[in-house]
């Protein structure tokens, strides 16, 4: 298990988005010893209602935590407001101001507080932290659906093959690609 990880938005609504099963609730804590969340990406959860009472309960039992920079002291919100602006330069569309706002804030808190994973299922998002935010030291890394599944299937993750397809398939991937990713192997 992991230190440290900062949710997106994406991820949660994907998983959580189940109205029978609450796998976000039971992976999130399986993640990491602290997740966070940034405060602009919690308000970007709001449908479906599974995925916001999820988190909602996460929050209210300390197993996510809820920031912001406002929360930060006055060096810290330095570095944050400079990792801020950097992606917002070349993530931030003037057209639509709040499209990407919760993965910039997010990254911005990771790149202050050393968080180096966030959980998010954007394809593109890992090229653009590496170009803008990762030196060398406390680099960001993306841990996408697909990361979870592999990291259950090494044995990292106390997920079980069946709670991963599930997973995988309320998250609206194909079966027939998770049996490739992790073959069921019947003896």
């Amino acid at each position: 298990m992991v230190e440290k990880i900062i949710l997106d938005a994406d991820i949660c609504l994907k998983i959580g988005s189940s109205e029978k099963y609450r796998l976000l609730y039971d992976l999130v804590p399986l993640l990491a010893e602290d997740v966070y969340i940034h405060k602009t990406t919690y308000n970007e959860i709001m449908y479906p209602p599974e995925a916001k009472m999820q988190i909602e309960q996460l929050i209210s039992e300390k197993k996510v935590h809820l920031i912001s920079e406002e929360d930060l002291e006055k060096n810290d919100r330095k570095v944050y407001d400079m990792a801020f602006n950097k992606l917002c330069s070349v993530m931030k569309d003037p057209t639509r101001p709040n499209k990407n706002l919760g993965e910039i804030t997010a990254l911005a808190y990771a790149k202050t507080k050393s968080i180096t994973l966030l959980a998010t299922d954007e394809m593109f998002l890992q090229p653009i932290i590496d170009k803008q935010l990762n030196t060398g030291v406390n680099d960001i890394h993306c841990m996408r659906i697909q990361d979870i599944i592999e990291q259950s299937k090494k044995g990292n993750l106390m997920i079980s093959r069946k709670t991963a397809k599930l997973i995988w398939v309320i998250s609206g991937k194909k079966k027939a690609m998770f049996d490739q990713l992790w073959p069921n192997e019947v003896k």
